[in-house]
């Protein structure tokens, strides 16, 4: 069956599908096509399917060349050579760019981007390889102020936690610092014990100094935050 022009699917109540010129093979139970199509579940997310594409029925499986899902948290994700099991919402895909939304780490001047080789992502976790991080804006910069260049990123959905793996700090394109591990809660958290972000300064009786607040949180409604200084001097 050839459908020509604008045409609009609704899969058992669970997806809509808008597209124009979609090809259906009754036999195969395959949707298929090269025009723009977009696809929307019931949770509000949006996947977008910019080449061409197979919808596998039976198996609810998607493949698309080049992809951009739009979750319902405005965060757009870009993907090349997509595969999408509609069934258990797992994605697989190659060159994966995630723009957050810039207000998605508290500060509506961030840029913050994140970027892979390749990328897994399920109910439970999303995981990039030779991933690049970071909230830094680029207004006016040749490059980001700070980015993590990661082997591994995993955003662990149940435990609400970022996670890298053998990572480089980079400051202005110059490495750093190498760490093989480190977390940080992602920021659907409000409250979480570890360490604040550091704060530095000078003083001409003791010199450089540098602080490390750690906050440690006791109950729903009590907290504790220690804040050791260092002196150079």
């Amino acid at each position: 069956i050839y459908s020509e022009g604008p045409t609009s699917l609704n899969i058992d109540d669970k997806y809509n599908i808008t597209s124009e010129d979609i090809s259906y093979n009754s036999l195969l139970q395959n949707i298929y096509g090269t025009k723009e199509t977009i696809v929307e579940d019931n949770e509000r997310n949006i996947i977008k399917l910019k080449e061409e594409y197979n919808l596998d029925l039976n198996k609810e499986i998607i493949k698309s060349k080049k992809s951009l899902i739009l979750d319902k948290n405005d965060n757009t994700y870009i993907f090349e050579d997509l595969t999408i099991n509609l069934k258990n919402n797992e994605v697989v895909g190659k060159e994966i760019k995630v723009e957050f939304k810039d207000t998605y780490f508290g500060n509506k001047n961030n840029d913050p981007i994140l970027k892979g080789r390749s990328s897994y992502s399920s109910d439970k976790e999303l995981k990039v390889y030779k991933a690049v991080f970071s909230t830094c804006n680029i207004e006016n910069k040749k490059c980001r102020g700070w980015e993590l260049n990661s082997d591994e990123f995993t955003h662990n959905k149940v435990e609400k936690v970022f996670e890298y793996r053998n990572s480089w700090l980079k400051l202005f394109d110059y490495k750093v610092l190498f760490t093989p591990y480190f977390n940080h809660p992602d920021p659907s958290v409000k409250r979480k014990s570890g360490f604040l972000t550091p704060s530095y300064g000078s003083s001409d009786a003791l010199g450089t100094q540098i602080n490390f607040p750690y906050f440690k949180v006791i109950d729903v409604d009590k907290d504790i935050t220690f804040s050791p200084r260092y002196y150079a001097d």
